[in-house]
């Protein structure tokens, strides 16, 4: 009885883990094409605005440093980077130049820790500075 349970069990986390491989890449082309939608339908704007909305968007959901250019471009591009939302910690807490090993180590367990509603507990040194700045990214749901 025991070994047929825990076959099942296995037999389901491989299911579970199958779907959610086929299921994660459609789920990230929808959101691109929600993102290039809502910005085209922006009434009046113009071709530079709307590319400059698409690549905030983009660099937001993707962790990138905001980068907005200049003139139209810089426009759109603020409004989409306010539509997307970053929610990697490895490539945003990486994206810092001139931070140590300490400080990007912190500032993805700070992120961790917030994310899975753990106590705020920053350390000392670089690590309690990059750790402040990744437990302000996290969200505790």
């Amino acid at each position: 009885m025991n070994n047929l349970m825990d076959t099942n069990i296995k037999i389901l986390a491989i299911a579970l883990v199958a779907i959610s491989i086929a299921v994660a890449p459609s789920l990230l082309v929808n959101k691109s094409v929600y993102a290039a939608y809502y910005c085209a339908d922006e009434m009046g704007k113009s071709n530079a605005w709307i590319e400059g909305c698409k690549q905030g968007w983009y660099d937001h959901d993707h962790c990138k440093s905001y980068n907005p250019g200049t003139g139209e471009v810089a426009k759109g591009y603020k409004v989409g980077w306010n539509k997307g939302e970053c929610k990697s910690t490895p490539h945003y807490c990486t994206e810092y130049s001139g931070k140590s090993q300490s400080w990007i180590q912190g500032c993805k367990q700070g992120w961790w820790d917030h994310d899975h509603c753990w106590g705020y507990s920053p350390g000392s040194g670089d690590y309690a500075k990059g750790y402040s700045v990744g437990w302000s990214k996290g969200h505790c749901k």
